[in-house]
């Protein structure tokens, strides 16, 4: 394992990392707990407010020089930590899969991601360009100049920490920038083995540092600060309105994916079992804890009740248990909150008349696991309806003509991804133009992939990550008009007199 964390017999300690120097937080320890247990297994390090302005003088001070180095020198240290942790996948995968209740297979695919993120982002570094645009005058021309902003304040969220660590700090070093990450400290390791791989390929002191800590203060203080320039946050809107209001006074760029709550229209053309093929895997890996898994079903009364059946089917096909356990397709929830909220959801969608047709409870499992859960007939004014349930739950309700199914699948704040199953060109081309959503799949899933932008629309987020964009979300692109000097008459005569001799 690397400096930044161990693990040993009994447990993870992530200390941390700030201009190049792992160091003890000086607000103390917090436990980390083991979601598929609900057992502690380690602890990491907070940062107290001396520390967190040791981090942002760190980062201060880097910024000069790592902004005026040259791209594909930053996008070498890059690619190098991309192959550095494909070296480490399977000990990330490990550590993933104990401190976030993912399963074995879904932390591999994680940490490949996050590879994929580095490394694209390592390759797009040497690429940004600026732009040559006509002059308004003549003899005149004009530069678009992509510059770097400066410091970064970045958050990540605990449900995806190595893709969601990947993707703030390679867009935001691709683009010149510093950053201070405040990871998530209930999945620390894993973003501290991110951050170490790029020390380990020749990251300058100082351009990453990464701290943990008491989330609104530490948010206050990154955002208080007069070096931050910009902010970027993956996580709930609550927390994100937050946010936007402490980077207000300062007008700090933001940067925010936020929560979603995505339909599903399933159409009369559709077919219901590639439907649930294409959309089960979304919906109940990472035991559903996903801003773009399929929420809401919205389907064809013509298909409704085979539809339900069959979905039910499938949940009931899972098996719950530790991520270790090389026959768990389900894993846990992030903490025993989670699940108080689904079962809250869950009931409150039965009292107001749903039929609950397969799940709905705790297991009675060590940890914090919920049983997938398909509810039908859920009226609308139920809270699941409209509060993201981020959870293995499933919530399916009929529609009789296509317009009914956009108004429902438009019937929340959230605007992030949407999905439609049809062989109608017609229905396709009225769902993109009438969704509410950011990211939309048709007769497929929707992933955010690194090289393409991907933004939330309304309660969904600000700003785009990935592609192009998600690095120059980072850059202030500087528009320069010139001139050049114009001919004199002193200038022409003395011209006109070394001709003459």
């Amino acid at each position: 394992m690397s400096a930044e964390h161990t693990v040993d017999t009994i447990g993870i300690s992530t200390s941390l990392f700030i201009s190049g120097e792992h160091r003890r937080g000086g607000a103390g320890k917090l436990p980390i707990v083991d979601p598929g247990t609900g057992k502690q297994i380690g602890t990491v390090e907070l940062a107290s407010e001396a520390d967190v302005q040791d981090a942002l003088e760190a980062a201060s001070q880097a910024f000069p020089a790592w902004s005026q180095t040259l791209p594909s020198q930053r996008g070498a240290i890059l690619k190098r930590a991309a192959r550095l942790l494909l070296e480490r996948a399977d000990d990330a995968a490990s550590v993933l899969t104990t401190e976030a209740g993912k399963t074995r297979v879904e932390a591999r695919g994680e940490i490949g991601r996050a590879i994929e993120t580095l490394m694209w982002n390592g390759e797009q570094a040497g690429r940004i360009e600026g732009r040559i645009i006509a002059g308004a005058a003549d003899g005149s021309v004009r530069y678009s100049i992509p510059t770097p902003l400066g410091v970064v304040a970045a958050f990540t969220a605990w449900n995806f920490p190595a893709v969601l660590g990947s993707r703030k700090l390679g867009s935001a070093l691709a683009a010149g920038c510093t950053v201070v990450l405040k990871a998530a400290e209930s999945a620390p390791a894993t973003a501290a083995i991110i951050v170490q791989a790029l020390a380990d390929s020749g990251l300058p002191n100082g351009v990453v540092n990464l701290i943990f800590g008491d989330p609104p203060a530490v948010a206050k203080q990154l955002l208080s600060s007069p070096v931050v320039k910009a902010a970027t946050f993956t996580g709930s809107t609550a927390v994100g309105r937050s946010l936007a209001a402490l980077a207000a006074p300062r007008l700090i760029r933001c940067v925010f994916e936020l929560g979603g709550h995505a339909p599903v229209i399933v159409c009369q053309d559709a077919n219901i079992d590639t439907v649930i093929a294409t959309t089960s895997p979304a919906k109940f890996g990472s035991a559903g804890q996903s801003c773009v898994a399929p929420t809401r079903y919205i389907v064809h009364r013509s298909l409704y009740e085979q539809f339900a059946e069959k979905l039910a089917a499938y949940a009931q096909s899972l098996t719950l248990g530790h991520g270790h356990d090389t026959d768990t397709t389900l894993g846990a929830v992030a903490n025993q909150g989670r699940v108080d909220t689904l079962k809250r959801l869950t009931d409150d969608a039965v009292a107001r008349g749903a039929r609950l047709v397969t799940g709905g409870a705790q297991a009675e499992l060590d940890g914090f696991f919920f049983e997938p859960t398909v509810l039908a007939d859920v009226p609308t004014d139920a809270d699941i309806m409209t509060e993201e349930p981020f959870g293995p739950i499933a919530a399916l309700i009929a529609y009789d003509e296509f317009d009914e199914a956009i108004e429902l699948a438009n019937a929340t704040d959230y605007g992030f991804a949407a999905y439609l199953f049809t062989d109608s060109l017609r229905r396709r081309n009225q769902a993109i133009d009438q969704l509410k959503a950011g990211n939309i799949g048709i007769n497929q899933m929707a992933p955010s992939l690194p090289d393409a932008p991907l933004g939330g629309i309304a309660a969904s987020g600000l700003g785009y990550e990935g592609g192009t964009e998600g690095i120059l979300s980072f850059m202030q692109l500087r528009l320069v008009s010139q001139s050049a000097p114009r001919d004199t008459g002193s200038t022409r005569d003395s011209a006109s007199r070394r001709q003459h001799t």
